[in-house]
Formats: C-alpha cells, structure tokens, sequence
C-alpha cells in the first residue's frame, strides 16, 4: 500500500469516515432508484441541463408548473423525462375510464392533451404503448356533443330545428377522479375558455402541465391559457439551443426570426442550403390574381419535377382568400386530378357547390384523410348538377359539354330554374343531404367515415396548402412557405416563426424581402424577454378582470 504518511489528506479523511459509507451509498443508491433512466427512440441515453432538470423535479413532486422554449431547446425530451419520472414516483394511480368514449381504463392517470388533432397525433407517436389511447384533443377528453333545440324568430313567431355542440362533460357529469396529471401540449394553441370549461368538469384537484413556445401564435379565439399561467405557476423556461439543433439552417433562421433583425435581400444567398433551406424572392410585385396563377403554376410544375410532393409536403400561406388557400388548392386538386385521369364530381351541400375526385387529399374535422369514393346521394333531392367527368374541372367548367345541355341553365348557379324553386322549397329538408355521398379515409386510423350530410361536406377542406393558423401542432418532412404583399396585415414574427418551426427537413421560402422584413420586426404579443412578455399578459389579464 505504500507509506500510510504519503495519503492525501482527503483520502484520510475518507477513509476515517469509513463508518460512513453504508448510509451515504444507501442515500446514493436510493436517488439512483428514484430517477428513471430515459432512452430516446433509438436506445440512446438522455442527459439534461440544468433547466431541464428542474422541470423534471417539478413534474415528479406532483406540483403543476409552466415549461416553455423555443424551437431546440428541448421540450419535449423534457416532457418524456418528466412522465418518466412522475409514473415511478408511484403517485400516478390507474386511470378508471367511468364510462368516458375515449378513456380507457387500467393505463397510467396522466392524460396528454392539446387543441388540435394534427398535434394529438403527434404528440402520440412520441408515447409509449400504455400513453398512446392518454393523448386526446381537448375536445374529446371533454365529450363535446351536439345538443339539437328549438329558435323562435320574435319577428314571425316561426320556429325551426337548430344545433350547436356543447361539452358533454361538466360539474354535473365530472371527468373521472382517477385522473392525476394533465399535461396540456401546445398551450399557446389553447384558450383562457376551453381551459375553464375542462377546469368546470374536474371535481378533484390535478396536476396541470402547461407547456408551449410563448413566440408561436396565440389562438385563433381568445387569450392563450399559457400566458396567464406564466404568471402564477412556477415556470421553467428552456434556454440553450442544442449544438445539433442549430446544425439545421431552418432551426438558425427561426431564432434569426425571433431577434428582430430583419434579413435584407442581398443576404438571401447566404441563407441557401441545399436540399435544407432557400429563400426565394418574387422577381416582381405582383397582383394577387396575378401571383396566385403564379403560385399555381410554380406547384404544378414542383409537382410533374418530383420537387413537391402532395402527399408528404406541406403549403402554408397566411391567408385562405385572393392569394390564399382556397385557390391554390383548387389548382393543385385539379392538376393531380387530370394527371392520375380521375373523374370529377361537382357536389352540391346546401347551397355550396363543391368539386371532389377520388384520390383527393383533404381535411376533415382538422384530421388528414383522402378521399376514396364518391356516388350519388339518393336521398338527396335538390338542385341539379352537372353529371360527372374526366374533363369537368375544380371550377366548374367541362368543355366537352355540350351548348344543348346548358342552353336551359340547369348547370348555372344563378339561372338554375330548379335551384330556385328549392330554395322556396323547404329548405331545411333540401340542406341536410349533400348531393353525393362521400366516403373519406383517415391516415392516422385507417377508419373509413361515410359524408353525406350539407354541413359534413361543407367542413371539407383540401389539404395541399393550409393556413399557418392550421398549421400549428404540425410538421411537414418538407414546407414550402409563401408571402405576398397583400398579407401585410397577418405578417407579424409570430406567424413567420410558427410558419419557418412546421418543416423538419427542408424549407422554402417564397416571399418579397419586404415583406419578410415586416413580419420579423412586427410582433403580436410584446417584448423580447420573458419578463417583457409577462408584462403583456399582465396587461390582458387586469382588462379581463376589470
């Protein structure tokens, strides 16, 4: 062992603690025990910094907190370690469903929730078997059904049959008990009254978990839930972009985004990855009737080059009207209609015309799906529509049709002698059935759900360009993101950044730099710290409660 003279001291002192070591490994080995041991998908262990460890400590002790972060800072690997953790604490009982339509009951009481269905699905891939059937829309955990009454008009004392959807669980038919944690993903998507209303079905008190990026877009209806929880539940806020994460161009231009330093035309080059990131500039300022056909012509031609693909890609532009969604996503459906030589229907729902082939990718009830058949609705009867064509296309127009058939305006909407007489007609009965029946499948269950009400095919939507409202919740393998002037007043950082944080590996960009430089130095929610941002919220909430 050598001379006893020549230890270091530190080791003496260790060794003349020897008595010591039992309770000291006992207390180590205790800690090891009580912090589960996280993998990635892929086996590898998980490490966290210092924020995120807080979070997770957090999450185990039961207290409900805030946790918020940019994009590659690591939220979700946080959210994973924090579930991990709080199921071996052993504070989580078993979830007993209580007769709830999408709870099932023996899996874990920590229910995973967010607003929209496209970030339920995604959220869901990332679980393990037994949290998969936990991670629902915030509608669904709370039932919403529809609920049928009457409306009298004061004027003419006549009464007619409405509909209006409510939540089918509240104080009077509670949520089960055995429901421990609510983590609520994407709460910058969520409102101050759908939160209320879930807050109103809980008898018992819970675990809330609110975790989003306080830079995305606040919801469409009312203030975001996040902001005001910032303010009183302890907070953790997500700070260090991972070294791999700023390896992606996409990841760097979003934080360019979020510094409020605009990127001048010249600096477009600069920013060009290939097969990652491009900024595009329009060579001109267009007319929005003008950059639509543009638009169109530039995705049909991405389409026949194999540089856009449909069925994995995604569209966002901030508006659905003039150069927006509706258009372009006419023009793509008709494009890849006439290309896989489908035939075209024109549907009528109430008093909307609509154009839809097999094959079409569309939106239903905020779920992916497509379309995979379409035939006549016989209980349908009303107006009459065109008969269905391989040259009919998404506007209506079928060259090979011929002047006899249209010479008594049976397929003109204004002139349409039976369209007319049905709206004198009742309209209630000639509304409720579309003129065909179409049956759509959804990608993330494979169910096939038969349409065949107005109000049904009315909710569809083609899904090839979304606006980045609809966006949110989701990524694309690959996002084309297109800016016009006439967007000026939906530009704001929020918007860009949401947009740019939707493709994971590639995007690009359409744009004047003009109006990329407006959107980055305007913001709809104030202040570029955390402290500045609560000040905002702290405004909002003392007009709410005064």
């Amino acid at each position: 062992i050598g001379d006893p003279r020549q230890i270091d001291p530190t080791t003496t002192l260790a060794i003349g603690a020897v008595d010591d070591i039992p309770a000291v490994l006992s207390k180590e080995l205790e800690a090891i025990k009580q912090k589960p041991i996280v993998t990635g998908m892929h086996g590898e262990l998980i490490t966290y910094n210092q924020q995120q460890e807080s979070f997770i400590s957090l999450i185990a002790s039961g207290k409900s907190c805030v946790l918020i972060g940019a994009a590659g800072t690591g939220k979700t690997t946080s959210t994973q370690g924090g579930i991990a953790a709080l199921i071996s604490s052993d504070k989580v009982p078993a979830l007993q469903a209580d007769g709830h339509s999408h709870l099932i009951s023996g899996t874990p009481g920590i229910l995973i929730i967010s607003y929209t269905r496209r970030a339920v699905n995604n959220i869901r891939k990332i679980q393990s078997a037994d949290l998969k059937s936990n991670c629902i829309t915030a509608h669904k955990l709370l039932e919403y059904q529809p609920e049928y009454f009457e409306v009298t008009d004061p004027e003419t004392g006549d009464t007619k049959n409405t509909m209006r959807f409510i939540p089918g669980r509240n104080k009077l038919n509670p949520l089960p008990e055995s429901i421990h944690t609510i983590i609520i993903e994407e709460a910058s998507m969520m409102s101050v009254e759908l939160f209320e209303e879930i807050k109103a079905a809980l008898l018992h008190p819970v675990q809330w978990v609110f975790i989003g990026d306080i830079q995305q877009l606040p919801p469409v209806f009312g203030s975001a839930i996040l902001g005001f929880k910032m303010l009183s539940l302890p907070l953790v806020e997500l700070t260090q972009v991972y070294r791999q994460a700023l390896e992606s161009p996409i990841i760097r231009l979003a934080h360019r985004i979020l510094s409020g330093k605009p990127i001048p035309a010249e600096e477009f080059p600069e920013w060009k990855t290939e097969n990652q990131l491009t900024l595009h500039p329009w060579k001109k300022k267009l007319h929005p009737d003008t950059a639509i056909l543009t638009l169109a012509a530039f995705f049909t031609t991405a389409i026949d080059s194999n540089l856009y693909d449909p069925a994995e890609d995604m569209i966002l532009i901030p508006y659905n009207k003039a150069c927006g969604t509706i258009e372009l996503n006419k023009n793509i459906a008709n494009h890849l209609a006439r290309k896989r030589d489908a035939v075209t229907y024109e549907v009528m729902a109430g008093f909307v015309k609509h154009y839809f082939s097999e094959g079409d990718r569309i939106l239903y009830d905020r779920e992916d799906a497509e379309i995979i058949s379409i035939s006549l609705n016989s209980a349908y009867s009303g107006a009459k529509v065109q008969p269905a064509s391989r040259t009919l296309d998404y506007w209506g127009h079928n060259p090979n049709l011929s002047s006899e058939s249209t010479s008594f305006g049976v397929y003109d909407e204004g002139d349409d002698i039976d369209f007319i007489l049905d709206q004198v007609a009742s309209s209630e009965d000639r509304v409720a059935q579309s003129s065909h029946k179409i049956v759509i499948r959804l990608d993330d269950t494979g169910a096939e759900v038969e349409l065949t009400k107005a109000a049904e095919i009315n909710a569809l939507l083609h899904a090839y360009a979304l606006t980045v409202h609809k966006s949110q919740g989701s990524e694309w393998r690959k996002v084309f993101f297109t800016l016009h002037q006439s967007h000026a007043t939906m530009l704001q950082r929020e918007l860009l950044y949401t947009a740019v944080t939707r493709a994971k590996e590639e995007l690009y960009i359409i744009c004047e730099p003009e109006s990329l430089t407006k959107g980055i130095l305007s913001q709809r929610i104030k202040g570029d710290t955390l402290a500045e941002k609560a000040e905002f919220f702290k405004g909002k909430l003392l007009k709410q409660n005064s």
